[in-house]
């Protein structure tokens, strides 16, 4: 018991530790606003593209070819996106906070917390798996975002979908993976020079990704409008992770597919669903309190889930 507590606790603490770092460097004035801006740049279109050519690289084709797992994990997503869609459409009257709302509840910070917690629990497994989700879920998480945001916009800003489109395609993870998977199947071989390169820069993704978050984190404060928040909170790291893991049980993954799930589904909300509700004219206060709260639970129900989860011996 106590050796499965343990694991859990050091799978998830570090990384909310460096987290929490970064929040404190910044309070401290150590980090300045425009560090944070182009550190998040350089995690998201230098260092993370690297972590994940180099996984998908190094990964077997078996691996990154399992449309089952990545079926699943597409089709389960969809599916909580429409559920909370409708039910956020029918008790909230506000379009703007629906649509804050909404993303908020279903859309998982994977890239820059759940790949490293999913290395931490399964490895270079877990490093494939995480390059299969981000090639196939992050695309779905952006365009459902883009949509329910448009459909409830103040600005009355409309997104067309050849936008959408583009998107996607120059999206740095998008092309990363699918420049290493070319690789792969070509047969090209890196030069030892390069491939060092490339092993530094990704290296430096998870630190940097976790600093930058941290230092990204703030509370606007409790109004009217926070029950939502809370709401939405909860059931990104409550209810999702429950829904998630218990479909892909009796679906028949098991061990790191099951941790990969978990981790999808538990996560924190994305800080990018923030900075995408105030282009798009969605509920930024909601929008940026999820954010808040989703992350400061998680660090305690991702624990737990975890935890559970090696006692019944689901995950190893």
């Amino acid at each position: 018991m106590l050796e499965n507590l343990f694991f859990s606790i050091n799978a998830v603490a570090p990384l909310f530790l460096v987290l929490f770092l970064g929040y404190t460097l910044k309070k401290m004035d150590f980090i300045s606003a425009g560090f944070i801006t182009s550190g998040n740049k350089i995690v998201f279109y230098i260092a993370l593209p690297a972590a994940l050519f180099r996984s998908v690289y190094a990964a077997e084709l078996s691996e990154l070819l399992d449309l089952r797992f990545a079926a699943f994990a597409v089709g389960i997503s969809l599916a909580m996106f429409f559920c909370i869609w409708l039910v956020a459409a029918l008790f909230i009257k506000d379009k703007a906070v629906v649509g804050a709302f909404t993303q908020g509840s279903f859309r998982a910070n994977f890239a820059f917390l759940g790949m490293p917690l999913l290395i931490n629990l399964a490895g270079a497994a877990g490093e494939a798996r995480a390059a299969l989700i981000l090639a196939f879920v992050i695309p779905v998480f952006n365009i459902c975002s883009i949509v329910v945001l448009a459909v409830g916009s103040e600005s009355g800003k409309k997104v067309g979908p050849l936008t959408v489109v583009f998107t996607i395609i120059k999206n740095p993870f998008i092309i990363a993976i699918f420049m290493a998977f070319a690789f792969q199947l070509i047969g090209i071989s890196l030069p030892f020079m390069v491939n060092r390169t490339v092993h530094y820069t990704a290296n430096m993704a998870t630190p940097l990704a976790l600093i930058c978050l941290g230092a990204s984190m703030h509370f606007q404060g409790f109004d009217v409008k926070f029950k939502y928040a809370l709401i939405a909170s909860l059931t990104k790291v409550v209810v999702m992770p429950i829904i998630f893991v218990a479909a892909g049980y009796m679906l028949g993954f098991r061990g790191y597919d099951i941790a990969a799930i978990l981790v999808l589904g538990g996560v924190p909300s994305a800080i990018a669903g923030y900075a995408m509700a105030v282009q798009m004219g969605g509920d930024s206060y909601v929008a940026g309190t999820i954010v808040v709260i989703s992350t400061f639970f998680s660090a305690f129900t991702l624990t737990v889930f975890i935890y559970m989860l090696r006692m019944l011996e689901i995950i190893g």
